[in-house]
This record gives C-alpha cells, sequence and structure tokens, in this order.
C-alpha cells in the first residue's frame, strides 16, 4: 500500500515538472517576442531619426547654395568680378562681365526700350537671366512646365558664370552642378533670375508711395537708371523635394 502511494506522488511530481517547463518556454517566448519588438522600434526611430537628419542637412546645403548664389547675382548686376574688383578685360573668358553676353546691366535711359523689346520678345522674357518685369505666375518655380524653361542655359544664370566665382564639388556640390534634365523633378543646381522694374510704376507704383519721406530717399535708384531690380534665386539640393527660393529688390545709386 505504501508502495503505491510512492509510486502515485512520483507519477504526480513528474506531471507537475513538465507542466512547470512547459510554462517556462511560452514565458521566454513572450520575451524574446517582446524583445524584438522593441528592437525594431527602436531600429525604426533610428532609421527616421537619420532620414530627418539627412533632409536637414540637405536643406542646409540647399539654403547656404542660395545665400552665395544670391551674392554671386549681386556681383553680377553691380559689375564686379568674384574678387569685387570692377570688371576688366578677360580675353581668357569673353562671360565674364558679361562682355560677350547680347544682355548685361551697363545700359542707361536711352538703351532700355531696346533692352525691353529684346527681353519680351522671348517666351520666358528672359535672356542669360536678366528679365523683364514677370506677369502671370510670379512663383513660376510652382510650375514644373515653365521651370523647366526658366532654368535652361539660355534662360536662367548659374554661380559664377558672369563673375568668374568658381564653386568645389566637395564644399558646394549644388553650385558646382551643371547637369540638365529633361523632367523639373529631376533638376538640380542653382540659378537667378534678375528682374528690371520700374521705380514709378503707374500700376504698382512700386516704392513710389515713399518718395515724400525723407528717410526712404536713399533706397531711390540713380537718376540715370530709374529702375530696381528683384533677384530671385533657386537652390535644389541632392534628395528629391528639397528646394530654397530667395529673392531680393536691390538699387543702384551712383557715388557723388
Amino acid at each position: 500500500m505504501n508502495q503505491a502511494i510512492s509510486v502515485n506522488r512520483l507519477l504526480s511530481f513528474r506531471i507537475s515538472e513538465k507542466k512547470q517547463v512547459g510554462g517556462a518556454l511560452y514565458i521566454v517566448m513572450v520575451m524574446l517576442l517582446a524583445a524584438s519588438l522593441l528592437a525594431i522600434w527602436a531600429a525604426r526611430g533610428a532609421l527616421f531619426q537619420e532620414w530627418l537628419a539627412g533632409n536637414d542637412a540637405d536643406y542646409q546645403r540647399a539654403f547656404e547654395a542660395a545665400q552665395l548664389l544670391m551674392q554671386d547675382a549681386e556681383m553680377d548686376l553691380r559689375g564686379v568680378t568674384a574678387s569685387g574688383a570692377p570688371c576688366q578685360i578677360d580675353e581668357k573668358d569673353g562671360a565674364i562681365c558679361r562682355r560677350e553676353s547680347s544682355v548685361g546691366f551697363s545700359f542707361d535711359q536711352r538703351e532700355l526700350p531696346a533692352m525691353m523689346e529684346l527681353l519680351s520678345s522671348k517666351p520666358t522674357g528672359c535672356v542669360e537671366g536678366i528679365c523683364r518685369k514677370r506677369s502671370g505666375i510670379q512663383d513660376f518655380w510652382l510650375d514644373r512646365k515653365l521651370l523647366l524653361q526658366m532654368t535652361d542655359s539660355a534662360v536662367g544664370a548659374r554661380y559664377g558664370q558672369y563673375t568668374g566665382a568658381t564653386a568645389d564639388p566637395e564644399m558646394h556640390p549644388i553650385l558646382a552642378e551643371r547637369g540638365t534634365a529633361t523632367v523639373a523633378s529631376e533638376l538640380r543646381g542653382a540659378w537667378y533670375w534678375i528682374e528690371i522694374l520700374p521705380y514709378a510704376d503707374e500700376n504698382i507704383r512700386l516704392l513710389s508711395s515713399y518718395e515724400p519721406n525723407t528717410a526712404m530717399a536713399r533706397f531711390s535708384p540713380d537718376r540715370n537708371r530709374p529702375w530696381i531690380y528683384r533677384i530671385t534665386v533657386l537652390a535644389r539640393g541632392k534628395k528629391k523635394g528639397t528646394e530654397v527660393v530667395l529673392q531680393s529688390v536691390l538699387t543702384i545709386k551712383s557715388v557723388e
């Protein structure tokens, strides 16, 4: 009788041990699943942070390129080279200072009508980065078809094209970019356009309402060139969707 009881207890112990082993396996599997989910979540979070950092870095590079290009456009407008020196005869590159260009900024009031006639004869209203006042859509960079036309080599201007400035492909790859594209989404690089605007227009009265204000007199254009210039700069980053647009308005004053 006692022997039977001992056998029953032994069987009961073995069955209980098997149940404990099975329960431990389930616990380990749940813990492994939780650890795997945590690892996947951490990896996705790291990838997302890397994606954000990459996009931000690409935007910062595009913004820096746009600022440098804006300075280059101002130098082109003022007729100085990349060093800041006034334009001189350069036999090596006739594009610098627009010596071999069909358009330039050294015209006076008598030459303005011919300049406007030339610009108006073009579909985009621009020749080699110089444009008449835009009519219709102003934010042309949002129109894919129009953007392709505006970034054509005969329409938009590139960094250093007329000032002689050079861009290091390692330091400023966006400014050094000279590739072409057949669709707007593939455009990479940076361009600028300079519009010639009348200082006092009977329709828009651009800045002319400030004329009686003596504090604003220093902003009025040179009396021999009574117009102002609007510079538009577009820089596109290496990543699709990265784009920076800057605009500024300048006048030219004679030093008396």
